[in-house]
């Protein structure tokens, strides 16, 4: 491309207007008031429609309880987790809290703590800190770590440390697509059960019994958002709130305790 050249882009404008559904889907409601709303999502549901996925997500779910959510941007939700991460989510209840709360998040004033299981073991705490680029392929978004990415800061806390296995407690600085996950796979300890960004070096020979056995207890990445503190948009008073590990993760870790990889 050189100065003084013409370029031509060819648009063109859907006819077709997307409603988006009100679906009658069950919701774990942590915390509510005429305001905000925080709900602990479950495994195996997608937070906003996609070009995959246009039914049976959060969005829809928020739709049908709160009808009038169809005027807040995104139906009032402040930050997403992945399809396959557990944990707390906020949700704002009208545009004014919409707008406030995202400035809090882009302001990073909005602290989110997570629990995880990964591959091998990490004997210090630490801080990666390693830009992150969206990647697309085949119509997928795949995020890998590049130096024209976006700033990316996670802090990691042992919490325990299992024969080949490290159970992680993290703390989010910034909050990029797949963030923690991406981090723990570029170190080479990528989360049990994640398929996506499996990275990772084995110490020791596990047995494919155990291996099995590890794959029948955690069908996921073994990620949970457990806790969430914020400035309430209305009553300006922090707010903080936390949640257990769900089953998946807890056999999981009982697993590793008792057995001997």
């Amino acid at each position: 491309m050189f100065l003084g050249d013409i370029i031509q882009i060819n648009t063109f404008i859907l006819n077709k207007k997307i409603i988006w559904k009100a679906q009658n889907i069950p919701l774990n409601i942590i915390y509510e008031d005429q305001y905000v709303l925080v709900i602990n999502k479950t495994s195996n549901i997608v937070v906003h429609p996609g070009n995959k996925n246009i039914n049976n997500t959060i969005f829809n779910a928020i739709l049908y309880y709160y009808p009038h959510a169809r005027d807040i941007p995104r139906a009032g939700i402040i930050h997403r987790l992945d399809k396959n991460t557990t944990g707390l989510m906020i949700i704002a209840k009208n545009i004014y809290c919409y707008f406030f709360l995202k400035q809090e998040l882009k302001k990073h004033n909005i602290v989110r703590k997570y629990e995880t299981i990964v591959n091998g073991i990490i004997k210090n705490n630490n801080i990666i800190n390693f830009p992150i680029k969206r990647i697309y392929k085949k119509n997928n978004i795949f995020m890998k770590i590049h130096p024209l990415g976006k700033s990316a800061i996670t802090k990691i806390f042992i919490k325990n440390i299992f024969k080949n296995y490290t159970h992680l407690k993290i703390k989010l600085e910034t909050g990029r697509t797949h963030q923690i996950r991406v981090h723990l796979s570029y170190i080479k300890h990528s989360i049990v059960g994640d398929q996506i960004y499996k990275n990772y070096i084995n110490n020791i020979n596990i047995s494919k019994f155990y291996e099995t056995k590890i794959n029948k207890i955690i069908q996921r990445q073994a990620l949970h958002a457990y806790c969430i503190k914020f400035m309430h948009p209305f009553y300006k008073i922090k707010i903080k709130l936390n949640t257990i590990l769900p089953n998946d993760i807890n056999n999981l870790i009982n697993f590793l305790k008792n057995v001997n990889i």
